[in-house]
């Protein structure tokens, strides 16, 4: 194993900066996030205790209970240590505290507000038959939705309106630093990826900008990512750990590895005990076989990103793990002091989210909403590995008239261009 990190740290010269005095006080974390972190899956509590004691510096600790508990011990580990560790039948697992990538391409953004008259509906909404949901009245409303991603603009005016009180520290968490020049909170939104997604879910329809899916559901942001994209499988492990606790309904989870992650599968295990639904972006690989992690675990939803043209994407991941398709390839959205056009099944898998919410709303079961989505969704003539179940179809779902099939303002963004 190496001994050395990108930025040229050794151990040693870490540990030795350590007994020296030679770093300031919360060394432990630091040296942490620049030592080769693992995370520890623990079925009894001597496990947990001796991954916390072989940790070569500061440890963090997860527990995840329900049907199959474990503790997880995040840590930094020589190779003696893992390899010992992962000899003892109480240990699950010993895997990488690897770093995810959100699932989006940059696209045309525009920095100013819109104003009235310029309220655009995007083509995304219009196909997936979020509207007509709208005009029946059913909005989503009561529904709470965390979105585990980059944090959220709590200032955007189509979003601020359903964003859960920010003056309630425990409504919003942050795992990962906010370092933008917007930093009003910890939980705020420094890459405009979090703000595209909560958009697409919850946007409220005003006088100008952009609508949501779910326009009465309440918005929790949890920051796992920073401006640059990267995101630690602990934090989004603890992130996901605490929207369950937290007993919110569904979960928006637009990033992902092509690595497997036992520490992800069992934490989606946790949640989907405590009743909380996960929806999350299958990936922008283009190829088939290609869904990503957490996506590729039965206990979260996968989603596959379409076109305006109903095809599959070109960037998107296919596999028999895709459960339903959504929109995702030109999908105009908010982000922090604008909107822009973003590509990605990150801009696919909100549609499903906020499709989600409204089922709930509507007074289905987390398993019951799963099943009318699939049972709904509209067939476009792909393989079953590309569209899944087939196209979102949120009026169809909720027993409305689905002919619409309309595409909004097509790929157009406030102010509208």
């Amino acid at each position: 194993m190496n001994e050395r990190d990108t930025e040229g740290w050794s151990r040693r010269d870490l540990l030795k900066s350590a007994a020296t005095g030679g770093v300031l006080v919360g060394l432990g974390a630091v040296v942490l996030d620049r030592m080769d972190r693992y995370i520890v899956g623990a079925r009894e509590a001597d496990a947990a205790t001796a991954a916390a004691s072989v940790s070569d510096v500061h440890h963090e600790r997860i527990e995840l209970g329900g049907d199959s508990p474990l503790t997880l011990i995040v840590g930094a580990y020589s190779e003696t240590s893992s390899q010992s560790l992962r000899t003892r039948e109480d240990v699950a697992f010993v895997q990488r505290d690897r770093r995810l990538t959100l699932y989006s391409t940059p696209g045309d953004a525009t920095s100013d507000r819109a104003t009235a008259g310029d309220q655009i509906l995007p083509w995304g909404i219009d196909r997936v038959d979020a509207d007509v949901a709208h005009d029946e009245g059913a909005k989503g409303e009561g529904v709470h939705v965390g979105i585990i991603d980059s944090g959220i603009d709590a200032s955007h005016p189509d979003i601020e309106a359903n964003l859960a009180d920010p003056s309630d520290d425990g409504n919003h968490r942050a795992w990962a630093e906010c370092r933008g020049e917007d930093c009003t909170h910890p939980w705020s939104d420094d890459g405009g990826h979090g703000t595209h997604v909560a958009g697409t879910v919850a946007a409220r329809a005003g006088d100008g900008g952009i609508v949501g899916v779910a326009p009465d559901a309440t918005l929790h942001a949890l920051k796992v990512c920073g401006a640059g994209g990267g995101c630690r499988t602990s934090d989004i492990v603890a992130a996901i750990r605490y929207a369950a606790d937290q007993g919110w309904d569904v979960v928006n989870l637009s990033l992902g590895s092509a690595q497997p992650s036992p520490a992800l599968q069992a934490a989606g295990q946790y949640a989907r005990g405590a009743g909380t639904l996960l929806v999350a972006a299958a990936g922008n690989r283009g190829q088939p076989d290609s869904v990503g992690y957490p996506a590729a675990y039965d206990e979260f939803v996968a989603v596959s990103a379409t076109d305006i043209d109903d095809e599959i994407a070109s960037f998107s991941s296919t596999g028999p793990e895709v459960d339903i398709a959504a929109p995702g390839k030109g999908v105009c959205s908010a982000l922090v002091d604008g909107y822009g056009v973003r590509d990605g099944t990150s801009m696919a898998s909100p549609h499903v989210t906020g499709a989600v919410a409204q089922l709930l709303a509507a007074g289905y079961s987390p398993e019951a909403a799963l099943e009318e989505l699939a049972a709904t969704a509209e067939d476009l003539g792909l393989t079953s590995d590309e569209q899944g179940a087939g196209l979102l179809d949120v009026a169809a779902s909720l027993g409305y008239d689905s002919g619409d099939d309309g595409t909004g303002d097509g790929t157009s963004c406030p102010p509208g261009a």
